[in-house]
């Protein structure tokens, strides 16, 4: 799996589920924290259209952590300030990085947690569209 496929479901996971999977995997293996979790800001890039140049638009709040699981270095961040998920993250990455063997349950609850996230993805589009209004409709 592509770390940015990775770390887009590990964010959008639920939080619980996350940490626990990060205890699961800490349990077993010892952890060594290289940069504890931290809150930042960073900047926020975008394209703006017309000019199709680069802008800085506004700062969010973000958290990394960095991680060592054995000899394997693990990384995560995200937008938001959950230190915990953050730390259960990094532990998960480096868990795959090592390619320990929980590698197949992990790779199957991020299957699992994708397809929640599928889910709720469609239902929002779908509660989204049923307020759409049809302008062509109101002429008539």
């Amino acid at each position: 799996m592509k770390k940015n496929a990775l770390f887009r479901i590990l964010n959008q996971a639920e939080r619980a589920e996350v940490v626990r999977l990060g205890r699961e995997i800490e349990e077993k293996h010892p952890v060594t924290i290289l940069r504890k979790p931290e809150i930042m800001l960073v900047m926020l890039k975008v394209r703006e259209s017309a000019r199709n140049s680069l802008f800085y638009a506004c700062e969010a709040l973000a958290c990394e952590c960095t991680v060592m699981l054995g000899d394997t270095k693990g990384f995560a961040a995200g937008l938001n300030d959950d230190m915990e998920k953050i730390y259960a993250m990094a532990v998960i990455d480096a868990a795959l990085n090592g390619n320990l063997p929980e590698c197949a349950l992990i790779m199957d609850r991020l299957g699992i947690w994708e397809e929640a996230i599928q889910a709720k993805h469609a239902y929002d589009a779908k509660l989204a569209m049923s307020t759409k209004v049809n302008f062509t409709v109101m002429e008539e």
